[in-house]
């Protein structure tokens, strides 16, 4: 058995070769251990990959063309070496068919699973390809077990699951260990689940069909957390060993039999088939939160490009020089624009008597005087077309350039300002004529840029009351 680390400033991940199993999860900041470390006295697993099974099948046996095939608990890529390799901050761990699998499961597959990280997000991409010539049914899930509770003095009883929405479903049981039975009362609109040292007595929680594609696995004693989000899975389960110190989050695409069910491997419940040459991925994530997590989130995002850009009038006489212009205008030129039509024109303006001039051409544009320079984003109509559907978008286009000219700026510590012109007419007549623009060009806005004179006091404008998520549709 072999590990394989990836690590930020803010996580550790670390997975082994077999069964391309999360082995650990860390807390870097704090030193704190997220995942189930095993113990044979209850559960020695840490987060077992289920594939191509859930849960037991009917006595774990099914039949394919005639033939009775044995088929472990949650499957077999949980026992099996995979193929890593690591590529910068991911792993990409690889499994394929061979004569072990052959005896469990007669299908010709690839199944590839990623990990990357991203601050204090885990990423996992799951990808599973059939390369055979037969329809492939399977069933791929999670079973990640995280430490509950995280702390020696705490009680299981702390800790409960925030669902993302309220929900209204019963709870799949299992009634002998094995088989699942009919959904039986549970949430009754609800978002809440406490957790208690004796719910799994009978074994896991199984759900169907949730709203929620985010839980969070949250505490009344400390400031960590951890969330999953999950789109896509038709399953979700929580399970653990009765007074063990874990519990398990088990997003799934399959569930474990039913007590209807006979050996039929197609008409199984919750089963997904691949055709030929099909690929299907599936993905979620995984984030830890705790106080200084998030004090670090924090600071990272008071500091970032984007929130120290704002509107800036007054500036320095300090020299801006024309490296420094040319490096603006060459991040302005990674902008998106439809069709990649890139309609752009820059005309750079450095004479005060210029821009003095332009800035009397709008009661707005005051800021041109006194800038180190201006840049004149003009459209040049002879690269505007419409879109099949009789659609022009270089207004748009237009748009993304002047902000990737402000955020351009600030990435060579200077600030500006977005004076509009278009559409005006009057304002973009007295432009055109005083720069002496070709016809085939429009001025669009005049970006006054430089370095600024004074600091400037960052106002708060995030409003979260104007963020909707819409509804995925089931």
């Amino acid at each position: 058995m072999s590990y394989f680390t990836i690590e930020n400033s803010y996580v550790a991940l670390t997975i082994s070769n077999t069964g391309a199993e999360i082995c650990s999860l860390k807390n870097q900041i704090e030193e704190m251990e997220y995942i189930w470390q095993g113990d044979p006295a209850s559960w020695e697993e840490h987060a077992p990959l289920l594939f191509p099974a859930v849960g037991d099948w009917k006595e774990n046996r099914y039949v394919y063309k005639e033939k009775m095939y044995e088929m472990p608990l949650h499957g077999f890529a949980r026992t099996q070496k995979f193929t890593v390799r690591q590529e910068g901050q991911s792993l990409c761990c690889t499994l394929y068919d061979n004569e072990e699998t052959w005896q469990f499961y007669p299908f010709h597959f690839c199944l590839e699973i990623r990990y990357s990280l991203d601050r204090n997000v885990v990423h996992v991409e799951q990808y599973i390809q059939n390369r055979g010539e037969e329809t492939m049914p399977y069933s791929i899930g999670e079973h990640m077990g995280f430490r509950v509770p995280l702390f020696a003095s705490e009680r299981y009883e702390d800790y409960w699951i925030e669902l993302e929405k309220m929900e209204q479903a019963g709870r799949y049981p299992l009634l002998d260990g094995s088989t699942i039975g009919d959904p039986i009362p549970c949430l009754e609109n609800e978002a809440q689940i406490r957790l208690d040292r004796n719910m799994f007595a009978s074994g896991a929680w199984n759900f169907e069909g949730l709203r929620s594609e985010r839980v969070c696995l949250k505490n009344s004693r400390n400031s960590h957390r951890i969330l999953l989000d999950f789109p896509g899975f038709t399953h979700f389960s929580l399970w653990s060993m009765p007074g063990a110190p874990f519990l398990c989050m088990e997003p799934c695409n399959g569930i474990a039999a039913s007590k209807e069910e006979g050996y039929h491997l197609f008409e199984k419940k919750g089963i997904r088939l691949l055709h030929p040459n099909q690929k299907e991925a599936v993905v979620f994530a995984v984030s830890i939160e705790s106080e200084k997590i998030n004090r670090k989130l924090e600071e990272s995002f008071e500091t970032s490009l984007i929130e120290k850009r704002q509107s800036v009038r007054k500036f320095s006489k300090q020299v801006v020089t024309r490296e420094t212009i040319y490096r603006v205008l060459r991040h302005a030129q990674t902008s998106p624009s439809a069709a990649n039509r890139r309609e752009w024109e820059f005309l750079v303006v450095q004479d005060p008597k210029a821009q003095k001039k332009i800035a009397e051409m709008s009661p707005y544009a005051g800021p041109a005087r006194e800038a180190a320079f201006l840049i004149i984003l003009c459209a040049n109509t002879e690269k505007i077309q419409k879109d099949p559907q009789g659609n022009l978008w270089w207004i748009q286009d237009m748009g993304a350039c002047a902000q990737t000219i402000l955020l351009a700026a600030k990435e060579e510590r200077l600030d500006g300002v977005w004076l509009g012109f278009y559409p005006d007419e009057n304002r973009v007549r007295a432009l055109k004529e005083y720069l002496h623009c070709e016809t085939a060009c429009i001025p669009f806005a005049v970006l006054a840029i430089g370095y600024a004179s004074e600091s400037y006091v960052k106002k708060e404008r995030y409003d979260p009351h104007i963020i909707h998520f819409w509804e995925r549709e089931k």
